[in-house]
């Protein structure tokens, strides 16, 4: 294969390069029509520009040390997920068991819990002693509701 230059190469890289490519004289728009290696040579080029540009504009990437390194922190924490998955289960299966013994405990002995409410509920209808009551029940669920949301939180 016979390869020539032909002189327009270098107005056309020039007017590539300038950024007045598409804008260029009549003379060497009617020489592109006619000449298959300058056409080409414009194309390539042209792509060449556009590529070099997109790659100027395309932010930096970061350091090959810094991509190992998060990669490497997903793996271990994709691994720790797959691990606790079961435990997470298991956990929930027992919190339903517990939840349906204690169900069953009080659907059992609910003739007892009656009698000893009404024991406990007769002497306290005085209302003198009722508001002393209402504060430890209530400070016994703050207490319990803050130790709880302390447990949840440390766990994250």
């Amino acid at each position: 294969m016979k390869s020539y230059f032909c002189s327009y190469q270098e107005q056309i890289l020039a007017a590539i390069q300038a950024g007045a490519w598409p804008d260029v004289a009549p003379d060497l728009c009617a020489h592109l029509e006619t000449c298959n290696k300058c056409n080409d040579f414009a194309l390539v080029a042209q792509t060449l520009r556009e590529s070099r540009n997109a790659a100027m504009q395309a932010p930096p990437l970061p350091s090959p040390g810094l991509i190992w390194w998060r990669a490497q922190v997903r793996r271990r924490n994709a691994a720790i997920e797959r691990m606790t998955r079961p435990i997470a289960l298991a956990e929930k299966a027992a919190l339903l068991i517990v939840f349906l013994a204690a169900v069953a405990l009080v659907a059992w002995q609910y003739p007892q819990w009656t009698s000893w409410f009404a024991s406990v509920w007769g002497p306290l209808s005085n209302f003198a002693q009722l508001p002393g009551l209402l504060a430890l029940g209530l400070g016994s669920l703050f207490v319990f509701g803050g130790v709880a949301v302390y447990l949840l939180k440390a766990k994250e």
